[in-house]
């Protein structure tokens, strides 16, 4: 813990400007408890905590002295919805669920889209009929997997590996019915999103 729960409180009410009346007043607590809290008298209970909080506009956990941002929505989780994809004519076909960290701009759920695997590529990790959920990419990092296009071609789902000469290499997981494509080059693939979960498993991150 970084600080105390008293300086906390106190900090924010400078703040936010606002007087120990209106504090009371927003939250209906006594005068008396209040004064307690900001002298260091008095800790408030988890209840108390999420009055003073949400009256306050900040996070509990900042409140209660932590080192973590003064914003409220810092480490909250939000449930959503993001499309699944037919990648053939670029339809939404349904939605699922999705849930994302509000205080994390990379989770925004507009980076994200959904598809059903059409083959056994990827298999045992990812079969024909599962989904995958791509973060929108244009760039990869080697030895990550991606929905990738080969010089305009059908959306396939592969590792990509580069060699030591520069040139890429292409790794399915069931490389027995689908072998290793060797020699493209950048130039050739059309990066559309990183794997970063099988259904609700984080198989790929």
């Amino acid at each position: 813990m970084e600080d105390t729960f008293a300086n906390r409180l106190n900090k924010i009410l400078d703040i936010r400007n606002m007087k120990q009346v209106e504090l009371c007043e927003k939250t209906k607590l006594s005068s008396g408890l209040i004064n307690k809290y900001l002298k260091g008298k008095a800790f408030a209970r988890q209840d108390k905590l999420s009055i003073l909080a949400e009256a306050l506009d900040t996070n509990e956990v900042w409140l209660m002295g932590y080192n973590v941002p003064i914003d409220k929505n810092y480490g909250k989780s939000k449930l959503t919805e993001i499309n699944v994809i037919n990648l053939s004519t670029n339809e939404i076909i349904q939605t699922i669920p999705y849930s994302y960290r509000t205080d994390i701009a990379e989770d925004n759920p507009t980076n994200y889209f959904a598809i059903y695997a059409s083959d056994s590529s990827m298999a045992p990790l990812l079969d024909v009929g599962d989904i995958a959920i791509i973060k929108k990419y244009t760039e990869f990092s080697n030895g990550k997997t991606y929905l990738l296009k080969i010089k305009n071609g059908n959306p396939i789902i592969r590792k990509i590996i580069k060699s030591d000469n520069g040139h890429v290499e292409l790794q399915a997981m069931n490389m027995w019915n689908f072998p290793t494509q060797y020699d493209f080059n950048f130039e050739d693939l059309e990066i559309l999103g990183k794997v970063v979960r099988v259904e609700n498993n984080s198989a790929f991150k």
